[in-house]
């Protein structure tokens, strides 16, 4: 969707300069509206900054656990501009960044594992030293939420990863699936 969906009033200019775009809006007057009937959650990814409280500088991600929508923001994982030589780092950034939102939508609040998905990120560090993955508890907390064939989800999730050459990840998921297997 163009950028003109966002009306002046939801919008600001950051202290950094950026023109930004007030995250809830994206998610009551956007998402929800655009939901499918049929549809879980829906994830949104927008290329502007996103802000959620004027108080708050910035934040990569929002999400509604009770109307199942998430937007993610790219602006930040490209240091400015996506080039080849960023794309895997910005792409992981932002499966990282929605998984955790997604993670919200289906019912599970942020975990104390260090390396877990869903411990919060306030920086692009924090972001890059998570993992690309739920541990073990929240993924119990997942699949008691909607349930799903691990064995087939990791096969895919291996897949995806050795496609992206996200080699980290890759080599993860193929650990999992061997325990599993």
């Amino acid at each position: 969707m163009p950028n003109t969906i966002f009306p002046e009033k939801v919008k600001r200019i950051s202290k950094e300069g950026q023109e930004q775009v007030l995250a809830g809006y994206v998610l009551d007057s956007i998402l929800i509206k655009r939901k499918p009937k049929d549809a879980i959650v829906l994830m949104g990814i927008t290329e502007k900054d996103l802000f959620p409280l004027p108080e708050w500088n910035y934040v990569f991600g929002l999400a509604s656990y009770e109307d199942g929508v998430g937007v993610a923001s790219i602006y930040r994982f490209a240091d400015g501009q996506l080039t080849d030589s960023n794309f895997n780092k910005s792409l992981l950034r932002l499966i990282k960044i929605s998984s955790h939102e997604i993670g919200h939508m289906f019912g599970i609040s942020h975990c104390l594992n260090a390396n877990c998905v869903m411990n919060g990120t306030n920086s692009l560090s924090e972001t890059d030293y998570h993992l690309a993955r739920a541990c073990s508890l929240c993924q119990r907390k997942l699949n008691s939420s909607i349930h799903y064939d691990n064995k087939k989800r990791l096969l895919e999730l291996k897949n995806f990863f050795e496609k992206q050459h996200l080699n980290t990840e890759l080599s993860l998921s193929q650990q999992d699936l061997n325990l599993v297997q």
